[in-house]
């Protein structure tokens, strides 16, 4: 979790090599050493550039912790020859780009148009070219922001998290220390240290590259030699080797980490590249869901975190189980862990258990591959010489799993003689964030791209193709058809029937849906076997207007998907002997969404006024009568009410077919016509404006803020406005932090509430900057209310929003979702692709009316969690 800062990315090119062939691209190694993998996406709008650098933490020293993190950051930070950074560079021709640090490795990532790929790797070519220009000043201020973040990452646990690192591996490891540093050691380091990292190990021969996306082979290798030829081969440090970890069990005690008393459990497992490494890393998977299962089971533990620690030549897996203040939950949250683990121990030499591990894993696999940056982050193995990477590669090992395979890896990793457990307990001391001083930068240290050519080329580039189409079957089903070259289908059937149509018992939908069981006999019961056996990840979601049912698969398997998930809803049987199960599920599910509701959600609900979900209400179903439940089905499920979605890789005239021969049918009530009733009309909760102090003790070195507005009703259906305006209240919180580097815990976040949306600004400013960090937000959103204030912020805000909007026409999962919305305020179908042009189109005058309308006294609510919070209680009055 040690994020944050971009950077750049190079590679070079001599004369290119004949293309080395694999399943889903072509990868070359260059004269200068840099490795490049280019995997195209024919239907895909957007390029991702993915960089990888083997600059890792590994390769500093206990006493130099944080040195990796910091180089990232000035990396990021440094001056170009025009005199511009290169995150303002990049925010002229990336539409979103961004950073991390890892023990092994140093990874930068940029979403692009295929006519900036150019002029993208050339910015990342600058990384790799031994420049490191970088203003004191801005040395000074990403220093305060490192070490704001770690406070921010650890909650004052640093030393704790070390402590525990190096008892895992030994101090002196180089995997032994906390990634990203402790106040202390990131606070020794100077310029020419992280000058010296850049030079000595950001070079071309230490790096590889993939590009995937909406681009042409050509054309990708015809950009990256134009821009990467350039570079000089140079020299390397060597990279720090990491010995083996003596793996031996036993019990310690910790004080010190966050949450109190509780247990932590540490699994080492094999060498990630390793054959042995991949099935441990199946496993450790395993023992999460089945650790998150067991705690979701049980009230007594208040916080579960599961980390992967080290890097890919001895990694680990620690779970760390607490539950506050009572001494006594550490017993339970050591059982609790033990007992995950020997289920997923037990489970592996489990016929059955294992193939359904292999579906789960399938899917699993081929999501990697559809979302264009997880894709990007896989194939990038490729170039960097793994046996890893490519789709083909994953699936085949996944079908080659056996329970005799994993039972021999399960004793080597999973025995209890080779987990090492941690009595955590609680500590009074406290590590500070480490910030001694402020550095204040003049507004123009940092600029932000202002130039008007920026949208308009943008809006040039975004592709004018639509992909989806719809038509209607004779018996009144509508369906919306939207391939791609997803290795995945989606199938949603979209009823129109909610918590809104049983207002006297607003759980009745939930239950009539989750009661209809798949045939036991017949034809209809053969296709839902099938769809199960193909690995199909089925669900049923209920909400107050809709009630869709999923289905989820490889694409191989898109017409058992379409024939079980008809036979599923369509023939599907009432089994009431199940009713009692069903109910105490759905129960349970309400007490779930209760618990994980997060602590903003819980803020904002006391701010608006009859703020009651009916999903929430402690109504009881004992009432309802078996025929009342099946009249509501017969009565809403019925396909002139319904719309059918379907998403991902699929042939569109055989899907055709397949739809009308699954979904087709007249059979009553399905396929009979009937009116709509009529639905209650919900206007949204109206914000209550006030303040809201809630005082913590004296040892939190944080204050906690939360600023919010309600999302007014006429903006709910146009998400591109409401994410340029999140998206300019994000660059203006930001801004705080470039300025002082004292507020990286500030996040804006958007929400679902009571029939509402919001938009809320929260997260910790450090106690001793409170003021000058509210002093600076109260500016910096003053300005948002003005023309010029948002003039000069718009362009660089318009590129990353339209860029999220784009992206998701890689993602079944996300068209789907797309789609539902689209069929449930009635918008055309390519309803998204015009959100883009808008939000490049968008005008500041009118933004910066709507901001002031947004940000308006009376719209406004501020919660304040600490001592001597007078300044952050006069955000309300902006």
């Amino acid at each position: 979790m040690v994020l944050l800062a971009l950077v750049l990315v190079a590679c070079g090119t001599a004369r290119l090599p004949r293309a080395a062939r694999g399943p889903e691209g072509s990868w070359r190694t260059f004269a200068n050493g840099l490795r490049l993998y280019v995997a195209p996406d024919a239907s895909g709008d957007l390029v991702r550039v993915h960089m990888r650098v083997r600059a890792g933490s590994r390769n500093e020293g206990r006493a130099e912790a944080g040195l990796a993190h910091f180089s990232e950051h000035v990396a990021f930070a440094r001056t170009l020859a025009d005199g511009r950074t290169v995150l303002a560079a990049l925010g002229e021709e990336a539409l979103a780009y961004g950073g991390t640090t890892g023990a092994d490795s140093v990874d930068f990532m940029a979403t692009t148009v295929a006519a900036h790929l150019p002029t993208v790797l050339e910015l990342f070519a600058s990384a790799l070219d031994g420049s490191c220009e970088v203003r004191p000043e801005v040395f000074a201020r990403e220093r305060n922001v490192v070490l704001s973040e770690i406070e921010t990452r650890t909650r004052g646990s640093v030393g704790a998290y070390d402590r525990l690192l190096a008892s895992i591996y030994s101090p002196d490891h180089p995997y032994g220390h906390v990634l990203g540093g402790t106040p202390e050691t990131v606070s020794a380091l100077t310029a020419k240290d992280v000058c010296d990292y850049l030079r000595g190990r950001f070079t071309p021969g230490n790096t590889s590259i993939a590009i995937t996306g909406g681009v042409t082979e050509a054309r990708a290798l015809a950009a990256a030699e134009a821009t990467l030829k350039p570079l000089a081969k140079r020299t390397t440090l060597p990279e720090v080797a990491v010995p083996p970890v003596a793996v031996v069990g036993g019990r310690e005690t910790l004080a010190g980490l966050p949450g109190g008393w509780g247990s932590a459990l540490v699994l080492h497992l094999p060498p990630a590249d390793s054959e042995d490494g991949r099935l441990a890393a199946i496993l450790a998977e395993a023992v999460e869901r089945e650790v998150r299962e067991l705690v979701g089971a049980y009230g007594q533990i208040s916080g579960l975190e599961v980390h992967r620690l080290g890097g890919s030549a001895a990694p680990a897996m620690i779970f760390i189980a607490t539950g506050g203040v009572q001494a006594e939950v550490r017993a339970f949250a050591e059982e609790i862990l033990a007992q995950a683990v020997a289920n997923v121990r037990g489970d592996a030499a489990d016929k059955q258990k294992v193939e359904a591990l292999r579906r789960r894993l399938r899917i699993a696999a081929a999501t990697r591959f559809e979302r264009l940056d997880a894709r990007a982050e896989r194939l990038v193995e490729v170039a960097d010489g793994s046996r890893r990477g490519t789709l083909a590669t994953d699936l085949r090992a996944i079908d080659g799993l056996t329970p005799a395979a994993l039972t021999r890896v399960a004793e080597q990793v999973l025995a209890p003689g080779r987990t090492r457990v941690f009595a955590l307990e609680p500590s009074t001391a406290r590590a500070g964030s480490g910030v001694t001083a402020v550095t204040r930068l003049t507004d123009d240290a940092h600029p932000v791209t202002a130039r008007p050519d920026v949208a308009a080329r943008l809006l040039s580039e975004i592709p004018a193709t639509r992909r989806n189409s719809s038509f209607t079957l004779a018996n009144g089903l509508t369906v919306v058809l939207a391939p791609s070259s997803s290795p995945l289908v989606d199938v949603r059937l979209v009823i129109q029937a909610g918590a809104v149509d049983a207002p006297e018992h607003p759980l009745l939908p939930a239950l009539a849906a989750a009661l209809v069981a798949p045939p036991k006999q017949g034809p209809h019961a053969k296709a839902v076997a099938k769809m199960t056996a193909g690995g199909a990840e089925t669900d049923v979601f209920i909400n107050l207007d809709l009630t869709i049912f999923k289905a989820r698969g490889l694409a191989s398997e898109a017409e058992h998907l379409l024939r079980g998930l008809a036979a599923w809803v369509i023939a599907g049987d009432y089994d009431f002997a199940e009713r009692a199960a069903k109910v105490d599920g759905i129960y349970r599910e309400i007490e779930k969404q209760r618990a994980a509701e997060s602590t903003r959600r819980q803020l904002a609900r006391g701010v608006l006024d009859q703020c009651v979900e009916p999903l929430f209400l402690d109504r009881t179903l004992d009432e309802l009568s078996d025929a009342a439940i099946a009249a509501f089905r017969q009565q809403h499920f019925r396909a002139g009410r319904a719309t059918l979605i379907v998403a991902g890789g699929f042939d569109e005239a055989a899907a055709r077919a397949r739809v009308e021969a699954a979904f087709g049918g007249r059979q009553g009530p399905w396929g009979e016509r009937a009116a709509p009733p009529a639905r209650p009309s919900r206007p949204a909760p109206r914000v209550t404006s006030k303040v809201l102090h809630l005082e913590t003790p004296t040892t939190n070195a944080q204050i906690g803020v939360l600023l919010g507005f309600v999302v007014p009703s006429e903006l709910r259906g146009e998400p591109g406005t409401v994410s340029l305006v999140r998206q300019l209240l994000e660059d203006a919180v930001d801004g705080v932090r470039q300025r002082l580097g004292v507020t990286y815990g500030l996040s804006v976040t958007r929400d679902e509430l009571c029939d509402a949306e919001m938009v809320l600004i929260g997260g910790e400013i450090d106690a001793v900057h409170l003021d000058q960090g509210i002093a600076e937000l109260r500016q910096t959103l003053a300005r948002l209310r003005t023309a010029e204030g948002v003039a000069a912020g718009l362009a660089a805000a318009q590129r990353p929003v339209a860029a999220r909007i784009l992206a998701g026409a890689a993602d079944s999962d996300t068209i789907a979702e797309r789609l539902v919305y689209i069929v449930a305020h009635g918008l055309p179908l390519d309803y998204y692709r015009g959100e883009a042009r808008d939000v490049v189109l968008a005008r500041a005058d009118a933004v910066a009316e709507l901001m002031t309308r947004l940000l308006a006294p009376g719209s406004l609510f501020a919660v304040c969690i600490g001592e001597s919070t007078a300044s952050c209680e006069s955000l309300s009055s902006l």
